[in-house]
């Protein structure tokens, strides 16, 4: 994964204000915008990402195929192949081999790409997990009703925010790389590993909450895809809508970096 190799932050006007911010004890909504200043260039190129797309787009069509009289059926024309009845964990992995043989077939694997495929697995798994009784010890019949939560609007809203906020977190510390354990300790702005690692969790909730926006707007797109008069749940209507919420979670993440400040 892209967060091993990378070591210490590119030399540059933007990342040595990152790096001045972390070492001055500075909050997670500055670094966290700063960092967002500093990676433009990713945000750009993620906007064209075949991964980050393919991964938001087959969660819509999950979402959409939860409403269908054989789901699992529904599922295995997604290339999700699944057995007639599966569980949280077997959805997981169909999803995770989907994208893999995606990604394989239009050769357009990326950093970005594996960061937005094991968001989306993550998502998955927790938003599943907790719409069913016992994550454990669900029944089929759980995990389908709990598939079906997210098949509305509102569901996708509340899928869709969770994507891109660990999307987000995965691509922030991705750029961070080590330079936050550079920190810890002596003259660090980290007393000790705990500190950081708060600091790290405070940065997931600031994610979590710059891109609660997303929950209006992609339960608004999801709906109108599918409309008489919409694009559908296509690559382009996909790739249309990833860019819109890039714009939205920067624009965010700017604004409230610049309110910390």
């Amino acid at each position: 994964m892209g967060t091993q190799r990378v070591g210490t932050l590119p030399d540059t006007a933007p990342w040595r204000r990152v790096v001045a911010l972390i070492a001055d004890g500075a909050g997670v909504a500055a670094v966290a915008a700063a960092v967002t200043e500093a990676a433009v260039a990713g945000l750009e190129q993620a906007r064209g990402d075949e991964g980050l797309v393919y991964a938001a787009l087959l969660l819509a069509r999950f979402a959409r195929a939860a409403r269908q009289d054989d789901f699992a059926a529904a599922l295995r024309g997604l290339g999700m192949h699944v057995s007639d009845e599966p569980g949280v964990f077997d959805l997981a992995a169909a999803f995770t081999d989907a994208v893999d043989k995606h990604l394989w077939k239009t050769r357009g694997r990326t950093d970005l790409g594996e960061m937005a495929q094991l968001a989306a697995v993550e998502s998955l798994t927790r938003l599943l997990g907790e719409r069913s009784t016992r994550l454990h010890e669900t029944t089929p019949a759980e995990v389908r009703e709990a598939a079906r939560e997210l098949s509305t609007p509102r569901g996708f809203g509340a899928l869709a925010h969770d994507f891109f906020a660990r999307f987000t977190q995965r691509f922030l510390t991705y750029h961070l790389g080590r330079e936050l354990s550079l920190h810890v300790g002596g003259n660090g702005c980290f007393v000790d590993p705990d500190e950081h690692n708060h600091f790290v969790e405070r940065l997931a909730t600031h994610c979590g909450e710059a891109a609660a926006i997303m929950r209006g707007f992609a339960g608004d797109w999801y709906s109108k895809a599918q409309s008489p008069v919409g694009k559908g749940l296509t690559f382009p209507s996909a790739r249309g809508f990833v860019n819109r919420c890039l714009e939205k979670l920067q624009k965010e993440l700017r604004t409230r970096g610049a309110r910390d400040g």
